[in-house]
This record gives structure tokens, sequence and C-alpha cells, in this order.
């Protein structure tokens, strides 16, 4: 009699466990890989233009500031003559220091506004895959879905939705280009 109802047990049990398995194979969470769809769909490459020009221009506008300051304390230094006198020496310096200052001030500005330009176009990409990656992890029955990034060890490939979200977004960008085409078309159609 004990061995049958360890035997029973025994065989709730495996069924139980069994059907564990199941449950635990389902996951509510679903990741994908922005710097991978970046790449396959040329985001990545158009993001990285965009911040060459802005680092360009604001290059540009650091050499504007720098020879404004160089030429301000060339200015000084003609006013002064070629016999300065200790307090225009010290008057000199000071300006030094100051313009300096002010350059190196504008360095720091120039590095947060790329930073910020930066994060501004990763933040749009995420907002334009935001769309698909819900759908796909609606599809999927996912409450979450996760970047992956430097701090996530390791997932199960199963639930990751990159793929998925580029080819939606390359079939979206290949219909935009037939839009596009069938206009021109048909604009050049009717102009004839």
């Amino acid at each position: 009699m004990l061995s049958k109802i360890t035997l029973l047990i025994f065989t709730l049990s495996t069924i139980f466990l069994s059907g564990c398995d199941k449950l635990q194979s389902h996951s509510n969470t679903v990741v994908l890989d922005l710097d991978a769809i970046a790449n396959a769909t040329g985001q990545a490459a158009i993001i990285k233009k965009q911040i060459e020009i802005a680092n360009k221009d604001l290059t540009s506008q650091l050499e504007t500031i720098s020879n404004k300051l160089n030429e301000q304390l060339e200015n000084e230094k003609e006013k002064v003559g070629k016999k300065p006198t200790k307090n225009d020496t010290q008057n000199m310096q000071q300006l030094t220091i100051q313009a300096n200052q002010k350059m190196q001030q504008a360095k720091m500005l120039a590095s947060q506004k790329s930073q910020q330009y930066q994060a501004a176009l990763v933040q749009q990409l995420r907002k334009n895959i935001m769309p698909i990656a819900e759908k796909i992890a609606s599809e999927r029955r996912a409450d979450i879905v996760s970047i992956v990034d430097n701090s996530m060890i390791w997932f199960n490939p199963d639930i990751d939705i990159t793929d998925e979200v580029i080819a939606v977004v390359r079939a979206q960008r290949t219909s935009q280009m037939e839009d596009t085409k069938s206009l021109t078309t048909e604009t050049q159609t009717n102009e004839k």
C-alpha cells in the first residue's frame, strides 16, 4: 500500500514537474538588439553621418570662438606695445587665463551638445521601432520588451525579436520606396 502511494506521488510529481517545464519556457519578456537593428536597416550609418555633420558644425563654432579670443588678446598686446609695464603684464596674464577658461567652457558645452544630439538620435530610433516591437511582443504574448545591452549577461535566443523588427522595418522601407516610385511615375505620366 505504501509503495502504491509512493508510486502515485512520484507519478503526480513527474507530471507536475514536466508541466512546469512547459510553463517556464514561455517568457513574458522579449529582447531586441537596437544596434543590430540600426546596422541592418542603415540607421546606424545615417546616425553616424548626422553626428559627423553636427560635430563639424560644433568644431567650426569652436574655431570661431578661438579665433575671436586670440584676436582680442592680440589687440590687447598691440595696445600695450613693446614695453609693457608690470601692471600691463599682469593684465595680459589675466586676460590669457580668462580666454583659456572661456575656451574650455566652450569645449565642454560643445561636447555636451554632441552627446545630447547623439542621445536624441538614438531616442528617435527607439521611438520609431517601439510600435513594431510592441506589436511583435503582443503577438508573442510578452509584457516587456528589453533592449540588449551591457547590463544583460544572458538571455534565451528564442525571446529575441530583433530579426522580426528588422524584417518589418525593411518591409516598411520597401513599401515607402515603391509608393514614391509610383507617385513619381504617375506625376511624370500626368505631365505628358
